[in-house]
């Protein structure tokens, strides 16, 4: 829409995780170090943490651009699974054939996988994007695999990237195991003002724009303390941003065009997680935050620990699937098959809690938004 009108080849600020487009920030640069080194040393288990939209899946994907011929990569992005379900990704991503195969069949089967590669004098290194929503069960099946190693060499290596639920979660008890597995963590914050500023500017530059005085200094530190440096929230502010420009035909970007912005979207309520971080520093534009009940919190702790009883109880079931296997007259099988879809039914429920978790933790703080007095549009259209 406004790429013709401002010089620009294509959209600067969308928010696709473009590895063309990343921003080496020092916390960006740090992090990368950490990635090179800990695969060039083939250092086992790797964390990197980071604030939702600080670019993590960005770097991940310029990090695959940039390996080596010589290593076999995978990527596992659904992660609200049971551990039988994991391994099962784990052998797709890698060209293997498990199809029919239990759990015991898989790990042998991808067991040799490692074991052949190897041989052949090649790496095999798994990056879990998203790990934060790991049930504990599937973090110990994630830590298990790592024991499939010979006297000197890891024979897979895994990359955990997720939110800094992540890093509180390798703090539990229950996780001290994998955690001491853990050999190089690094986490990524938000862009300092002068980053941000840098950031803008360098994404205007990839787009093809030539001119360095497109957003006003006055407009870049509004967007720098409302966004608290995150790279996507300074995305959608940016490119709304210039979609007003255009509308209004401006050739500058000043620090009105972007406040509107952040009126008209917080009105809407597409900013309600920008929103909730706000609330402990100052906010720009609506200082009444209603904050939810403590039913709700209540609500999601009870969640919580049916999530801990369904995950024992998948456990038992796993056990006694295997057990009943091992028996071959009739009667026995239809035992296994119904065990097999009461696990399947239990393993439905769970990723459907996993999944309400998540959208409370996310939306527990815009919930009772309709409460609070919408702020007065200056602008003759909104952008959704």
């Amino acid at each position: 829409m406004y790429e013709s009108y401002y010089g620009l080849k294509e959209k600067p600020f969308k928010i696709l995780p473009d590895p063309g487009y990343l921003y080496m920030s020092q916390g960006h640069e740090n992090a990368y170090t950490h990635l090179e080194y800990a695969i060039a040393e083939n250092k086992g288990f790797v964390v990197i943490t980071g604030e939702i939209g600080s670019g993590k899946t960005t770097l991940i994907n310029y990090l695959l651009g940039k390996i080596q011929e010589d290593i076999k990569v995978g990527v596992v992005n659904n992660t609200y699974v049971s551990p039988t379900q994991f391994l099962r990704m784990v052998c797709q991503e890698f060209d293997l054939e498990e199809e029919n195969l239990d759990k015991s069949g898989m790990l042998h089967l991808l067991q040799g996988f490692l074991i052949r590669q190897f041989a052949d004098r090649k790496r095999v290194v798994l990056i879990i994007d998203e790990a934060q929503n790991l049930t504990t069960k599937t973090m110990e099946e994630v830590r298990m695999l790592s024991n499939l190693e010979d006297e000197k060499n890891h024979l897979i290596q895994m990359i955990l990237v997720g939110q800094p639920e992540l890093k509180n979660k390798l703090k539990r008890r229950d996780l001290v195991q994998f955690a001491q597995r853990v050999t190089v963590h690094c986490h990524l914050n938000g862009l300092n003002d002068s980053e941000v500023k840098e950031y803008i500017l360098y994404r205007l530059k990839v787009a093809g724009l030539n001119r360095m005085d497109l957003f006003t200094d006055e407009a870049i530190g509004i967007i720098s303390q409302y966004s608290k440096g995150i790279p996507r929230i300074i995305n959608i502010l940016c490119d709304t941003a210039l979609v007003y420009g255009y509308a209004d035909n401006l050739q500058i970007i000043e620090k009105e065009t972007v406040e509107n912005v952040i009126k008209e979207r917080e009105s809407t309520g597409v900013f309600s997680a920008v929103f909730q971080d706000n609330i402990d520093g100052e906010n720009l534009f609506d200082p009444n935050v209603i904050l939810p009940s403590s039913s709700l919190q209540s609500e999601v702790d009870t969640v919580a620990k049916r999530l801990d009883g369904l995950e024992d109880r998948l456990n038992q079931i796993e056990k006694q699937i295997d057990r009943f296997t091992n028996y071959k007259d009739e009667r026995d099988l239809i035992v296994v098959e119904i065990f097999k879809m009461l696990k399947e039914n239990m393993e439905n429920r769970l990723k459907t809690l996993l999944e309400f978790v998540r959208l409370q933790k996310k939306d527990n703080l815009s919930i009772n938004r309709s409460k609070i007095e919408k702020p007065e549009k200056t602008k003759r259209f909104s952008i959704s």
